[in-house]
């Protein structure tokens, strides 16, 4: 039997919620902007489920939303960053391997 909508919303709510519970609090004290915008009705029901499982308010649930997407971009960065250097790092390491070996036979042990 497939879940109907509705659970698979309930779900979708509450693994948003647990993944983005630990963005959810601005104690930054920056000073916010209020807007106005328009949301696809599906995701504004999602939001209110994330919401009131959380306890934060809707603007609080979409703000750790966007912080935690940007936490998420800026991790990937770093994660390819790091790729790139342990890439480079083998390069130079299979480089300089003949030499290495070269001064490991000369060692008397």
């Amino acid at each position: 039997m497939r879940p109907t909508m509705s659970e698979t919303s309930s779900y979708l709510a509450t693994g948003v919620a647990e993944a983005v519970t630990p963005y959810g609090a601005d104690g930054s004290g920056a000073p916010h902007t209020k807007l106005s915008i328009s949301l696809p009705s599906d995701l504004v029901a999602v939001i209110r489920q994330v919401s009131e499982q959380t306890g934060l308010t809707m603007s609080a649930t979409i703000g750790a939303c966007v912080r935690r997407t940007l936490a998420l971009v800026e991790q990937e960065r770093l994660d390819r960053a790091l790729e790139l250097d342990a890439e480079e790092n083998l390069a130079w390491a299979g480089a300089h391997l003949p030499a290495a070996a070269r001064l490991w036979e000369s060692i008397e042990w």
